[in-house]
């Protein structure tokens, strides 16, 4: 994990050619004299380590230093237009619907990263979290105030409010020089001015429908001038959806392979020591908020898959739940 948290702070500075890590110039370490210059109408924040196993990345195991939103005072818009279920299911079914269409995904890497703030916000990390190979580079010993280090934040990174609504004005803007534009009333949809391509936009994640391979490419083409992406032209994931194309007999399968098993895990739910094979009633208003959350999970589940028995057996699991005592 330390090599990995290393890396992920030389990719918010400047950089590291030792392990090939290109930097971001997301933060900047303050000496003294820059600490003084915090203006005081700021609150500074901490730093956070926070990780996740993402098995549809490139990397899998995440390792990400991200802000403690809870003292941020951002006075502008926080919420971004983003496609719902709804809306992909929609253009999914436009795929199968139009003759030669074809679906494929793109993922834009560190798109917050990326992103210059309309104002600097300011946090403080501890110098022991920091490698011995940034400290010796910045010469951070010299820098630091008691046992932290001071960052001026430049550019969006994970945690900070703002940083999802400025990075969505800033792909609009540049999507927009190439003929790009979202769709009216409908939040998520993208188009083209004239070319036969549509897109879903879930944060980072495209969704793109496209009648001859050349069009999607001059979307690839056009994000690769400003950003790092994956491509993936199978179309198999999409948000953490798996899709089984089948063109030919106009049929898409979705699924969620481990949700369950993730779902149950989570909520800690333990298997009955007897078969639960009757219906246990359980009133809305009477269930806690951990049968109601798994309720809801349960839902989104059945809906998003024709798979019967992966539902059937989630509403069996829910049902052998003790009920809630009144």
């Amino acid at each position: 994990m330390d090599a990995s948290v290393g890396k992920e702070f030389d990719g918010l500075a400047l950089g590291d050619t030792t392990s090939n890590t290109k930097g971001t110039n997301t933060i900047v370490f303050l000496d003294h004299d820059g600490i003084c210059t915090i203006p005081t109408n700021k609150t500074i924040t901490y730093a956070r380590i926070v990780v996740d196993y993402r098995p549809q990345k490139e990397d899998p195991n995440r390792n990400r230093i991200t802000v403690r939103d809870n003292l941020i005072n951002y006075p502008g818009e926080l919420t971004t237009n983003t496609a719902d279920l709804i809306t992909s299911k929609i253009l999914w079914n436009i795929v199968l619907s139009t003759s030669d269409a074809r679906y494929m995904t793109v993922d834009i890497k560190n798109v917050y990263l990326n992103t210059p703030l309309d104002r600097y916000e300011y946090m403080r990390i501890p110098l022991a979290l920091i490698p011995q190979h940034m400290i010796d580079q910045y010469d951070l010993a010299s820098k630091a105030k008691g046992s932290f280090m001071y960052c001026e934040i430049q550019k969006g990174i994970y945690g900070l409010p703002q940083a999802g609504i400025l990075a969505n004005k800033l792909l609009k803007k540049r999507l927009a020089k190439v003929g790009y534009y979202e769709v009216k009333h409908t939040p998520g949809p993208w188009r083209h001015i004239w070319r036969p391509i549509q897109f879903t936009l879930v944060v980072d994640d495209f969704g793109v429908k496209y009648v001859g391979k050349q069009h999607a490419e001059h979307l690839c083409k056009a994000l690769r001038q400003e950003y790092t992406i994956a491509t993936d032209w199978t179309g198999g994931l999409y948000c953490g959806i798996t899709l089984n194309w089948n063109y030919d007999k106009r049929h898409l399968d979705i699924s969620m392979p481990g949700y369950i098993k993730t779902q149950l895990q989570k909520y800690k739910h333990l298997p009955p020591s007897k078969p639960q094979t009757v219906r246990i009633s359980h009133s809305p208003r009477s269930m806690t908020k951990q049968h109601r959350t798994l309720f809801l999970r349960i839902q989104a589940s059945q809906s998003m898959t024709r798979e019967r028995n992966r539902s059937r057996r989630l509403w069996v699991a829910f049902y052998s739940m003790p009920a809630p005592s009144t």
